[in-house]
């Protein structure tokens, strides 16, 4: 894909489900140092157009785009970022777009945050970020669906997850049938049609889970859901507690690229 205009500046395999598992569970239960955030450096760019994450124009003046170690495959899209300028001041940007040319440590802010964190007349200045970990967001969980009939497959995006996501299940009469995710961010299922309502089950790399009901297949823009992964508004429709007759989801559903746990910063809320 094409990226678009940027700011000029001067230029400076697969893990299985309980393998990740454990990483998880090691990083919410502290039992292991967590990882210092990452020493490295930002430009800055705006856009108003559609990045690689397809999460449409963004919705806020902070947003990030990153490079394609820490992009990984489009694991990180949709996430945030704590970043720490040099004036002291840090800011939480969501991951929205890939920086092609940018090595692991560089980071391509939108101006208005490059702006609260250092001086946009520097270009180029050096920060200190990490992911942030369940960060505080304006709305529940958005979707957009399409195809789902006899001449495609179901596709998702989905947005304001906060976390990375590990999965997306279509619930069938089956069962959970999980999405496969691509570099563009968007999760497809199996081809064929999708009787509507659509209903997903949604889950993050920390384990918060969501189930959201009620989605419709073709509209061209996001679906806004009443639904969240984690705080206030998760409670409005907890997730199912697992039966005996339900399917476990399956492995292909919980896994990630290879090195993605390594290739995101850790998150700083989990010390």
């Amino acid at each position: 894909m094409r990226r678009h205009l940027r700011w000029a500046v001067p230029s400076a395999g697969v893990l299985l489900a309980a393998v990740l598992t454990v990483v998880i569970v090691t990083q919410v239960g502290g039992n292991a140092a967590c990882a210092a955030p990452i020493t490295g450096k930002a430009s800055y760019y705006s856009t108003n157009r559609n990045g690689m994450c397809n999460l449409g124009a963004p919705s806020t003046d902070s947003y990030v785009a990153i490079g394609p170690a820490e992009y990984a495959g489009g694991t990180a899209c949709g996430s945030y970022l704590s970043v720490t300028g040099p004036n002291g001041t840090t800011v939480q940007v969501q991951v929205v777009d890939q920086c092609p040319s940018c090595p692991r440590g560089k980071i391509d802010l939108s101006k208005a945050a490059f702006a609260r964190i250092g001086a946009l007349s520097a270009g180029i200045i050096p920060i200190t970020y990490d992911t942030a970990r369940d960060p505080a967001l304006t709305a529940p969980l958005r979707v957009k669906l399409k195809g789902g009939t006899s001449r495609s497959s179901l596709t998702a995006v989905v947005d304001n997850h906060g976390n990375p996501l590990a999965s997306v299940e279509l619930q069938t009469a089956a069962g959970w049938t999980p999405l496969k995710r691509g570099s563009d961010n968007v999760w497809t299922g199996p081809s064929g049609d999708v009787p509507a309502p659509v209903t997903l089950r949604i889950t993050d790399v920390f384990g918060h889970q969501a189930v959201v009901p009620g989605l419709t297949p073709g509209p061209s823009d996001f679906q806004q859901t009443a639904v969240a992964l984690y705080g206030p508004e998760s409670s409005l429709s907890p997730s199912p507690t697992p039966s005996s007759a339900e399917p476990s989801p399956s492995p292909s559903a919980s896994t990630v690229p290879a090195g993605v746990i390594s290739a995101l910063p850790s998150a700083s809320t989990a010390c």
